[in-house]
């Protein structure tokens, strides 16, 4: 049985090397973000089977939205619902939105979207002025695509707000 929880300072070191690991795939992020986002009782939640931990997940909240920064789960751990789970917990604190940004060329891009998150946008860094806008459109400095996927998970007001009917009650 998985089981979600809110990271300790004790998980540091598993995050860490996990992070170190799947490299290619995450976003940069200092290990000072996670430390500081577990210290201050931020979003950075683990999965844990057996006692032993599995992946974890990085996300950060801000009026009613959620953007999550990383999910990492082990490759011995992959294709189970964990990471599903995760983004399932990170969820429940969010009001309205759930963002993030993925690069195409994962096979992440699918799991976001069995789970329900659109595709809105391409993004990447400017071109340098010498190269064709066109080849370089849409790729960050390390060459790649970045897509932008989010979901909605609640109206666009608060909980027990009833100004404004929803889209079913039109």
């Amino acid at each position: 049985m998985t089981v979600i929880r809110q990271a300790t300072m004790g998980d540091v070191p598993y995050i860490d090397g996990l992070r170190r690991k799947e490299s290619e795939s995450l976003s940069f992020l200092p290990l000072s973000a996670y430390e500081r986002e577990i210290e201050d009782g931020g979003k950075v939640i683990v999965a844990e089977e057996g006692g032993d931990l599995v992946g974890f997940l990085y996300a950060t909240h801000n009026k009613g939205v959620a953007r999550v920064h990383q999910v990492a789960i082990q490759e011995d751990a992959r294709r189970m619902a964990r990471a599903a789970l995760l983004v399932k917990a990170a969820q429940k604190d969010t009001d309205w939105l759930i963002s993030l940004r993925c690069a195409s060329d994962l096979d992440a891009v699918d799991f976001w979207s069995a789970l329900g998150f659109d595709l809105t946008d391409r993004e990447g860094a400017k071109p340098p002025q010498w190269k064709s806008r066109e080849s370089t459109r849409f790729t960050n400095r390390r060459g790649r695509v970045m897509l932008r996927f989010q979901k909605v998970v609640g109206g666009l007001w608060l909980p027990n707000t009833r100004a404004v009917l929803s889209h079913k009650e039109r």
